[in-house]
Formats: structure tokens, C-alpha cells, sequence
């Protein structure tokens, strides 16, 4: 779980660089955007924390739950795109 645990901070990160290098701006600037990848992280956090790696059942819902990250950042995008055109 650790080794998970540096993976879903290393993806963040990249999301909160993508952010900025799109022209998102800072944080302040818009939050939409930063909010929303932050919380698709904290996703991947409950994943990680709340996973039995011994039940085949509870993995492969957390697993499942992965379209809901996806839709996030998703959503992010185009909130922060919207943002940025305003």
C-alpha cells in the first residue's frame, strides 16, 4: 500500500502540473479545476486505505469505483477550461 500511496501522490502531482501548464493559472486562480483533481486523489486514497487485499470481491469494487476518478478529472477539465475562457 505504500508503494500505491506514492503512485497516487506522483499522479496528482501531474494532474496539479497539467493544470498549470493548460493555462489553469495558480490555485487561486482556479480553484475548480485544483479542487477537483485533489478530490479525484482523495479517490484514490479511500481506494487504497479501505482495500482488502484479500477479498477478491471488495478489490474488484474498488477497482469498478475507477470510472468515478476518471469522471472527475473529467470534469475538472472542462470546469477548468470553462474558467479559463470567462
Amino acid at each position: 500500500k505504500p508503494i500505491l500511496t506514492a503512485l497516487a501522490g506522483v499522479a496528482w502531482g501531474g494532474w496539479m502540473m497539467a493544470g498549470y501548464n493548460c493555462g489553469f493559472g495558480d490555485v487561486l486562480d482556479a480553484p475548480y479545476y485544483y479542487v477537483g483533481v485533489s478530490s479525484a486523489a482523495s479517490h484514490l486514497l479511500w481506494q487504497i486505505y479501505s482495500s482488502d487485499l484479500n477479498d477478491s470481491e471488495n478489490l474488484a469494487y474498488r477497482f469498478r469505483s475507477n470510472n468515478l476518478v476518471g469522471l472527475i478529472v473529467l470534469g475538472s477539465c472542462v470546469t477548468g477550461n470553462m474558467m479559463a475562457v470567462a
